[in-house]
C-alpha cells in the first residue's frame, strides 16, 4: 500500500532538498522500499537518502532493516558496491519477527538533476505523474541483484517520449511493483490541501501539527489581524477572506480535507453549506454536540442533503477528552491522519516473498 507522502517523491520538501544537494555538487545514494510483505513501519515508496557529506534525510522505518540499507549506502556512494536491488528481511537480523523490504539502492549524480527538477516542478502544479523506474531484472530471492535503475517521469506535462510505454498497466492511483519485470510506478503530484476556516487558537495550533504529518495548510481567515502569514509559518497560505464566499479565494477539490473552526457558529454553518455541493473527501467542524445538532438541523433546512451531513465529523476530532487547543490539535489530526489513511487505495497482494 502506499506510504505516507512524507519523505517519499511526493514530499515536495524532500525532493526539494535532494535536488539542492545536486546543484550544489553533492551525490547521495538513494534507499527506495519497492515493495513489503508482512508488517513494516513503512510502505513502498519509502525514501532514504545518504548525502555526500555524511548528512542523513528520510526514513524506510528504522530498526534492523533500516540498518542494513544505510550500510549499503555507504558502500554504494563510496564506490565499494554498485547499485543493486535486496529483500531485506527480518530473518537477516536479530529480530524475532517482523516484516520484509524489498530496498533498491542506487547513487543519483548530477545526470538526474533534470529529472529532479521536473519533479519538483509537478509537485509544485495541480498536475499528476508518475515516477518510473526499471530495476535490473534477476533472482532476487537469493540475494542482490546488481545494477543501475532506469528511473522516467511521465504525464501528461512530461512525456517519457515512449520509454515509459510498457508500464501503461501500472500507472493507477496507488504505487505499483512488478515483480516480474523488476517496474516501479509511483503515483506523484500534488499532495491535497487542508484547507482551515479560522486562524484562532485551534487553527494556529492545529497548523503545525498538520504540517508536521505531511499535510499541506491553507488557512482562511474574514479577521485581517488573525490572517497574518507570519504567524503562521508551517502554513503554505494564510488569506484573508470572505468567508461567506470562499470560492472567490480557492479552488478546493474533492481531493481535499476541510477544517472549520471560525469564530463562531453562524460562519461555521456558512463554510459548511459552501463545502456541501465540492464534497472534500474530508470535512470536520469544531463544536459541542448540542451545537452539532442545530447545525445539522439548519444545513438540512437550507437543503443540504443528510447523506453528506452525516459524513462530516462534527463534532470534529478523536474523542480523548481534550480540553485546550493543543489538545484539540492532537484530537483534530488523529482523526484526519485515520481518515487519509483509510481513503488510501489497497493492493492487498502488492508483493510476494518466496521465503514466506
Amino acid at each position: 500500500m502506499l506510504t505516507d507522502s512524507h519523505e517519499t517523491m511526493r514530499d515536495r520538501a524532500f525532493v526539494t532538498r535532494l535536488l539542492g544537494e545536486l546543484e550544489a555538487g553533492r551525490r547521495f545514494a538513494l534507499a527506495t522500499i519497492l515493495a513489503t510483505h508482512g508488517s513494516m513501519p513503512r510502505g513502498a515508496s519509502a525514501r532514504m537518502a545518504l548525502i555526500e557529506d555524511g548528512s542523513w534525510l528520510g526514513t524506510v522505518g528504522g530498526g534492523q532493516i533500516e540498518l542494513m540499507a544505510q550500510e549499503r549506502c555507504r558502500r554504494v556512494l563510496a564506490g565499494e558496491e554498485p547499485d543493486s536491488l535486496e529483500w531485506m528481511t527480518h530473518a537477516k537480523t536479530d529480530m524475532a519477527c517482523g516484516g520484509d523490504a524489498l530496498v533498491g539502492i542506487s547513487c543519483w549524480d548530477a545526470g538526474r538533476e533534470g529529472l529532479l527538477r521536473r519533479l519538483a516542478d509537478v509537485l509544485g502544479s495541480e498536475g499528476t505523474a508518475w515516477l518510473l523506474e526499471r530495476w535490473p531484472v534477476g533472482d532476487v530471492t537469493s540475494g542482490p541483484v546488481v545494477g543501475t535503475p532506469e528511473v522516467m517521469l511521465a504525464g501528461d506535462s512530461c512525456p517519457a517520449d515512449g520509454a515509459a510505454d510498457d508500464f501503461g498497466s501500472l500507472l493507477g492511483e496507488d504505487v505499483a511493483w512488478d515483480e516480474a519485470g523488476h517496474r516501479f510506478a509511483e503515483p506523484v503530484g500534488a499532495d491535497p490541501v487542508c484547507y482551515v476556516f479560522g486562524g484562532g487558537h485551534v487553527g494556529r495550533a492545529l497548523t503545525p501539527v498538520l504540517a508536521s504529518v505531511g499535510f499541506r495548510v491553507v488557512i482562511l481567515d474574514d479577521r485581517a489581524g488573525v490572517a497574518v502569514p507570519k504567524d503562521f509559518p508551517h502554513a503554505e497560505k494564510v488569506i484573508h477572506a470572505d468567508l461567506r464566499r470562499i470560492a472567490d479565494y480557492v479552488d478546493i477539490h474533492s481531493r481535499d480535507y476541510a477544517v472549520v473552526t471560525t469564530h463562531g457558529h453562524a460562519w461555521d454553518i456558512d463554510v459548511l453549506e459552501q463545502l456541501a455541493p465540492i464534497r472534500p473527501a474530508y470535512v470536520g467542524c469544531i463544536g459541542s454536540r448540542r451545537k452539532a445538532g442545530l447545525a445539522r438541523k439548519t444545513l438540512a433546512e437550507r437543503g443540504v442533503s443528510k447523506e453528506w451531513l452525516d459524513s462530516v465529523h462534527l463534532p470534529i476530532g478523536d474523542d480523548i477528552l481534550a480540553v485546550t487547543p493543543p489538545e484539540i490539535a492532537i484530537s483534530i489530526a488523529a482523526e484526519m491522519i485515520r481518515a487519509r489513511a483509510e481513503l488510501r487505495p489497497v493492493r492487498p497482494h502488492q508483493a510476494s516473498h518466496a521465503a514466506c
